[in-house]
């Protein structure tokens, strides 16, 4: 049955070929075991009148029914023992909804309305019996360099329910509004306490959990570089990292996670980084210490563990640092951390993994996986995932989820490499892998072959027919980007995001794919007074240079609409910092360059 969802309900089973009409104006009545607004404002999204009572038989059943439609709560067991399940039915004359849990009822409720949006308001008669194949399905948001306008966040968060994710890693930095710690605030990005405070309602309003993270050991920039802690610094060169045995580090970090704890209170996780302390032992304190760089990690994350145990909260690290240690190292780490494991390529992907998972089992610690939609990839300068690498990710890790009964799987989505790093792009083009991942979470036995042609409908608005030409059959799951400027013309919904793609590979040809000046202008250098090179290097900074100046305005024009002003300028200037030192040195070889300039914009 082509249902077009995202996720792919587990069991669909069809009721009959007449479709079901007219739901949005019937009454329906929420019976439910304990009191949960949520459900009442989602089921009020969809239908004219919502009448709720509190049950109070200890069924724990969570039930929504068309009004006189008798319960039949013997429905909900098909999904006992799964995450977030529900069993719902359309029928001609009723619906039903039945599940053991808040968030499998609110879920039901999300899938009745991708059904109502699909159809035009008509459903097929059936019957879907859906749960979550991991408990914990997480995105990721980092706000280190680029990142969308606030409201595009909350309209973002409100949408990952969409998709039935249920947690957000949120790497925030210096945008936390610090109450004690007021200049670790970035001056003009910051969260206020409201925005913080409307963000975690927002949230918990579409059952989505909060992790914060907070780097405790590297990638510490935006709080090293300040004149009281410099001194704390492992190498004074390096700016980002800790040293765990310099009088001081330990009391700066616990200050900090007070706050991030206390700017939490509803967050049973927070994430301590930990990871990449590349300079770790290599002062004369660590080497006084006489500690392995791992003995000495484990030694300081011990410390931050307990820190973080007593504000009432589970700390996670990443687990590189500690991936080549001794089996006795290893069993030294405190027992009530979660390490997340992270590795996002290559060929012994799965081997190393699995290495490490067993090694961390083996020692009595809980961990998870962390696969990523967005990362490095040898490719610093991507504009959008490197899809192919990304996808072969998402699923490895998701059978890795399956074979070694991972209890969930952490999406990492990263801006940029590192928070004084280039950018790798902008976070509305990565939509597509975090949702392939967040169907995968769901239901790894989704079809990967239609996920393409679904996403083009369900996040675009791609009319159906339009992607069920024979042609179809030809596309694999990694073609969307590809796709992007040939479907621009139809697509109805998330638009900008098409835009944005469409303006980055515009960008790219003339930069990247299609002989950019750069890899030319080395003869200018060489035979400076070469009638037929400057006559080639002006042929092809007129051609190439005329498309680059339009791809930077069709940028701007765009990332006005998705970027806050100093956000956009810094977005651009990663882009056109490097064509534009070499138009630079163009216009020393070549003086009377204006002239074809002037030709090029005009043209």
């Amino acid at each position: 049955m082509n249902l077009q969802l995202i996720p792919e309900p587990q069991v669909v089973q069809s009721r009959g070929t007449e479709p079901v009409s007219g739901i949005r104006g019937w009454t329906v009545q929420l019976q439910l075991p304990v009191k949960d607004v949520r459900l009442l404002t989602a089921a009020q999204r969809i239908f004219a009148e919502v009448t709720v009572r509190t049950t109070h038989d200890g069924s724990g059943i969570f039930s929504l029914v068309t009004e006189g439609t008798p319960l039949n709560p013997l429905l909900a067991r098909r999904v006992e023992g799964k995450h977030d399940g529900y069993v719902l039915i359309t029928d001609t004359d009723r619906i039903e909804l039945y599940a053991l849990s808040a968030s499998g009822l609110f879920y039901g409720l999300k899938t009745l309305e991708q059904l109502l949006h699909t159809g035009g308001d008509r459903v097929p008669a059936l019957t879907i019996a859906d749960w979550a194949e991991l408990k914990l399905r997480s995105d990721y948001l980092d706000l280190r360099t680029v990142y969308p306008t606030y409201e595009h966040i909350l309209e973002y968060i409100a949408e990952l329910a969409d998709y039935k994710i249920n947690t957000l890693v949120i790497e925030y930095e210096d945008k936390l509004p610090f109450r004690k710690l007021g200049f670790l605030r970035h001056p003009e990005l910051a969260f206020t306490e409201e925005e913080h405070q409307r963000l975690l309602k927002t949230a918990h309003d579409h059952f989505v959990t909060v992790i914060p993270k907070q780097q405790s050991f590297g990638h510490l920039e935006y709080i090293l570089k300040h004149p009281a802690y410099i001194g704390l610094r492992e190498v004074p060169e390096t700016v980002s990292e800790l040293c765990p045995h310099r009088p001081g580090s330990f009391e700066m970090m616990a200050g900090i996670l007070e706050e991030v704890a206390a700017l939490h209170p509803h967050s049973d996780y927070l994430h301590l980084g930990c990871d990449e302390v590349w300079t770790l032992g290599t002062c004369e304190d660590c080497k006084r210490s006489g500690l392995t760089p791992e003995a000495s990690f484990i030694r300081f994350v011990n410390q931050l563990a307990e820190k973080t145990v007593s504000l009432g909260k589970q700390p996670m690290i990443w687990h590189d640092m500690i991936m080549h240690a001794t089996a006795e190292e290893i069993a030294a780490l405190d027992k009530r951390i979660v390490v997340v494991v992270w590795i996002y390529g290559g060929h012994r992907m799965k081997a190393d993994a699995r290495l490490i998972l067993h090694k961390l089992r083996d020692a009595g610690i809980e961990t998870l996986g962390a696969s990523s939609v967005r990362c490095w990839d040898d490719n610093g300068d991507q504009n959008y995932p490197v899809i192919h690498n990304r996808v072969k990710n998402v699923l490895d890790w998701i059978e890795l989820a399956r074979s070694e009964q991972l209890g969930g799987i952490i999406h990492t989505n990263w801006g940029c490499p590192f928070s004084l790093g280039s950018p790798y792009g902008l976070f509305e083009t990565s939509r597509y892998p975090a949702f392939l991942a967040a169907e995968q979470s769901w239901n790894a036995g989704a079809d990967l072959s239609t996920f393409l042609v679904r996403f083009l409908h369900r996040f675009h608005g791609l009319p159906a027919a339009l992607l069920s030409g024979e042609e179809w059959a030809d596309y694999a799951v990694t073609d969307y980007y590809a796709l992007i400027p040939q479907l621009l013309p139809e697509v109805r919904k998330n638009r900008l995001t098409a835009e944005l793609i469409d303006a980055m590979i515009q960008y790219e040809i003339p930069a990247q794919r299609r002989s950019p000046l750069h890899t030319f202008l080395f003869r200018g250098a060489m035979s400076p007074g070469s009638e037929e090179v400057l006559t080639f290097l002006r042929d092809k900074y007129r051609s190439g240079y005329g498309d680059l100046l339009r791809a930077k305005q069709r940028m701007e024009t765009v990332l006005a609409e998705l970027l806050p002003p100093q956000m956009a300028e810094l977005f651009i200037r990663s882009r056109f910092y490097r064509p534009e030192l070499f138009e630079a040195d163009l216009h020393a070889m070549i003086t009377d360059l204006e002239i074809i300039e002037q030709k090029a914009g005009d043209s």
